[in-house]
């Protein structure tokens, strides 16, 4: 988990460090768990959550709740799909929510990952619509 010691006592220091600044939160965190599914037409295309992760991250909230992730319309070009384009986003249970295009290209509507397994590991975020929310991606 840390890259870039030159020797075993100078990463045992360095994970000592850190462990004392992330107050006992784990030295390694594990990657965002969970996969999407995007099909265009007949191409479909896998977006693993830590595919996901290395997309730039936006952070917004809806009530008391904040929510992380890529901008939807980002994560869907990194898919190969173009731009203005209405979505489907279907859950796990089969509750299906169209986004259309303008909402898919506004600047707080993401994928939200790394989520609790009631809300996850995904979940569609569109705040001002909670309908629009789609969990359990």
């Amino acid at each position: 988990c840390v890259r870039g010691c030159a020797d075993m006592l100078a990463c045992m220091l360095r994970l000592s460090l850190i462990l004392v600044a992330a107050l006992a939160l784990p030295a390694c965190s594990a990657a965002p768990e969970g996969t999407i599914e995007v099909q265009s037409g007949a191409r479909t295309e896998s977006l693993a959550a830590a595919r996901l992760a290395g997309l730039p991250q936006v952070e917004v909230s809806v009530g008391d709740r904040h929510y992380s992730g890529p901008r939807l319309r980002e994560a869907l070009l990194s898919a190969g799909v173009a731009a203005g384009v209405d979505v489907e986003a279907v859950a796990a249970d089969g509750y299906r929510e169209v986004v259309n295009a303008a909402t898919v290209s506004r600047d707080d509507v993401i994928v939200a990952i790394g989520l609790p397994a009631d809300e996850g590991p995904m979940r569609v975020i569109v705040p001002g619509s909670p309908g629009l929310s789609v969990r359990q991606l």
